[in-house]
């Protein structure tokens, strides 16, 4: 199923490369991995794409700490609770996630979410490398280990919700997935890549996208990343009219307080393209602190066409006193 490599790595970007570069190293490795994205991005398709790479026909064995109780993710990781007294090692049930993967891969949604008694047995676990299962004499795992984690996870450990030695083997190896926001050049792939996914479901012949749509759909925060443009693409596909996917079609789907929810249309598509460059071209000025060079470079236009453009789309900068009164 996840054969192709997962859209959230589609990109020439330098972010995007250094990522896809990083889980392509990783599909040669046996030791434990840990992926790094913010929301919105699907890290089980990033851990199975590198699992289908270096483990194929073997299984591939979820778990979720945040969707269960503290004692059932202990009992699915390990099979059962510990025993009464010091264990030199590690004893695994049948039901234990361990002996479910085989030689194949476990995969945890989220290490911040594991009961800090998960969290020791797991450390203790993959720094002792072996254990016992179904009575039997210590044994080497065989199961990989693949974790997620947010960016946050350098605080979580700091602040002692993730244990430093847990964090420590699951570092063995450590893949950034980049956001979106850093990348709009990737947008070119990241778009047709997420939207043939789309068309797939929905029934619909895969889109292609105007220059101009694709600057839009660049320009935007994506704050949840790959959801937020999944949904996006979703409601622009379900509502062209054709297979060529215009500006106009991009800005009929968005609101303009930074949500990415459907507006009531009261405006013509002029005036909603013209709303969306006057926002566009003051945040650009605004984050070159009205370097008129440097924000025409980003804006790909002439000096002397961005001056054009402030003076017709009514663009000033804030006073000192009208910025003090908008904090």
């Amino acid at each position: 199923m996840f054969k192709t490599m997962p859209p959230a790595l589609a990109g020439t970007s330098p972010e995007a490369s250094r990522a896809r570069q990083a889980c392509e190293a990783a599909m040669a490795e046996r030791t434990p991995l840990l992926l790094v994205a913010e929301e919105g991005f699907d890290t089980g398709a990033i851990a199975r794409w590198i699992h289908e790479h270096s483990r194929a026909g073997l299984p591939f064995v979820v778990v979720h700490p945040a969707q269960a109780e503290p004692g059932e993710i202990e009992t699915t990781i390990f099979g059962s609770r510990p025993r009464p007294g010091a264990q030199s090692v590690e004893v695994l049930g049948a039901a234990s996630a361990f002996v479910r993967a085989e030689r194949g891969t476990i995969f945890i949604d989220g290490i911040a979410d594991l009961p800090a008694v998960v969290q020791r047995r797991l450390a203790q676990l993959l720094r002792d490398g072996e254990a016992k299962a179904a009575g039997r004499v210590p044994a080497p795992l065989q199961a990989r280990v693949i974790a997620s984690a947010l960016p946050s996870i350098h605080s979580d450990v700091s602040d002692g919700r993730v244990r430093a030695d847990l964090y420590r083997r699951l570092t063995v190896q450590e893949i950034v997935v980049p956001p979106l926001r850093s990348r709009p050049g990737d947008f070119v792939a990241l778009v047709p890549a997420v939207s043939a996914e789309i068309s797939r479901r929905i029934g619909r012949p895969s889109p292609t996208f105007t220059q101009s749509a694709l600057t839009v759909l660049a320009a935007l925060p994506w704050r949840r990343n790959v959801q937020e443009l999944e949904a996006l693409l979703e409601r622009i596909l379900r509502a062209a009219p054709d297979d060529g996917i215009k500006q106009e079609d991009v800005l009929a789907q968005l609101s303009f307080d930074g949500a990415f929810s459907r507006r009531a249309p009261s405006a013509s598509l002029r005036e909603a393209r013209l709303r969306f460059e006057r926002d566009y071209i003051a945040a650009v000025l605004e984050h070159h602190q009205w370097r008129m060079s440097d924000a025409a470079r980003t804006l790909g236009i002439e000096r002397a066409n961005l001056y054009r453009k402030t003076r017709q789309l009514g663009i000033a900068r804030a006073t000192p006193a009208q910025s003090a009164a908008s904090r």
